[in-house]
């Protein structure tokens, strides 16, 4: 056999669009699975039998099954991530104009819901960005870091600047409490229908949003309390 024509085991044949075609639909079908079962119970022979692909076309794209975790969530993850450089970004540059905690607190939780209502695939990563964060091995913390502290971390320093006269200790607990809060409604397992007796549901995401955005607001600025 011709050695420039000679392919190893797995590896595709077909054009460079067929091939990245191919990859993107393993990312699409492991992104839903994952979502569907987490990472420790998912194999990648199930995925290549969802994904209608020899298992080995998936060790060649990704090599291994971790490798293939942390690309489907840095995909979307970093989506999330940039949104929230740009949301801060432009309220910044606005000319003598400090954003308000309402403003940072809306910004931020926007992103996030932005993703969830942009279609199948972005709630497939809303379940899956759940999973994550309540996974605590070595692998998933890492991942957590990588994609979102950056972000994260140019938004508490804003809120400590929105409020001066709040410890900052306040200000990191209570913005942990926040995105406990937000991952919990983005989920869709909150029971507001069950709890009102259907007097009330969470299905409207503007609705959400801003009645979040009111309750997280309140939380954080409030006055610093003595703690034990």
């Amino acid at each position: 056999m011709n050695e420039v024509n000679a392919r190893r085991p797995g590896r595709p044949a077909s054009q460079p669009g067929d091939q990245l075609g191919k990859r993107e639909k393993i990312l699409d079908v492991a992104e839903d699975v994952f979502a569907e079962h987490g990472y420790a119970p998912t194999s990648l022979r199930h995925i290549a039998k969802r994904a209608s692909v020899n298992p080995a076309l998936i060790a060649y794209y990704f090599d291994s099954k971790e490798r293939l975790f942390e690309e489907v969530f840095k995909r979307r993850g970093t989506q999330i991530a940039r949104r929230w450089h740009e949301l801060l970004d432009a309220l910044e540059a606005r000319p003598g104009s400090t954003p308000s905690v309402e403003e940072l607190l809306r910004a931020y939780l926007t992103a996030e819901f932005e993703m969830k209502v942009s279609g199948a695939a972005g709630q497939s990563f809303v379940r899956l960005q759940a999973r994550v964060h309540d996974e605590t091995d070595a692998m998933h913390f890492r991942l957590r870091r990588e994609v979102y502290d950056e972000a994260t971390q140019r938004y508490l320093a804003a809120l400590e600047r929105a409020l001066p006269n709040v410890d900052p200790a306040d200000i990191y607990w209570r913005m942990m409490f926040i995105i406990g809060a937000f991952l919990y409604m983005m989920s869709g397992v909150d029971r507001l229908d069950d709890l009102s007796g259907g007097r009330f549901t969470s299905g409207n995401i503007d609705e959400l949003v801003a009645r979040l955005t009111n309750f997280v607001v309140g939380g954080m600025e409030r006055a610093t309390t003595n703690y034990p």
